[in-house]
C-alpha cells in the first residue's frame, strides 16, 4: 500500500488549460482526480469498455449526453456507463474539481462523437 496525494509527481495537463493528477493508475481501474478551469470543456467522446463515476469535490460540472445536461455539484456523482456518449464542460464562474473513476482503464478506450444532434436540456 502506498499514500497518494495529487503533486508534481502524477501531474498532467489535458485539454485547454484543464489539469489532472493520476492518483491509481491499474489495467482495472483509473482514479484522478482533475481540474477545470471556468468555461472549458473536454471533448465528446465514448468509452466502449470503461465505465466512468465523476464526484464532484468543488464547483459544478454539467454533464451532457445525447439525451441533456445533468448539473452535478459539491459531494455529488454520476455513473457514466460504458458506450454512453459524454462531455463534461465548466460552464460556471469557478474552478471545477472532481475525482473520476475508470473501470477498466480508458488507456486506448477513447473515441470522439459528434454532440451536433444532443439536446441541451437538463435531464
Amino acid at each position: 500500500m502506498r499514500l497518494v496525494e495529487a503533486g508534481n509527481e502524477n501531474f498532467y495537463s489535458w485539454g485547454d488549460a484543464c489539469s489532472g493528477w493520476k492518483l491509481l493508475e491499474l489495467d482495472h481501474l483509473q482514479v484522478r482526480q482533475e481540474s477545470m478551469p471556468p468555461n472549458t470543456a473536454e471533448e465528446p467522446h465514448v468509452h466502449q469498455y470503461a465505465h466512468q463515476f465523476f464526484y464532484v469535490l468543488d464547483g459544478e460540472m454539467t454533464l451532457r449526453t445525447p439525451d441533456g445536461s445533468t448539473l452535478i455539484g459539491p459531494g455529488q456523482g454520476l455513473h457514466v456507463p460504458a458506450g454512453q456518449p459524454h462531455w463534461v464542460l465548466n460552464k460556471g464562474k469557478s474552478d471545477l474539481l472532481f475525482v473520476l473513476s475508470s473501470s477498466p482503464s480508458t488507456s486506448g478506450d477513447r473515441a470522439t462523437v459528434d454532440p451536433t444532434d444532443w439536446s441541451e436540456g437538463i435531464a
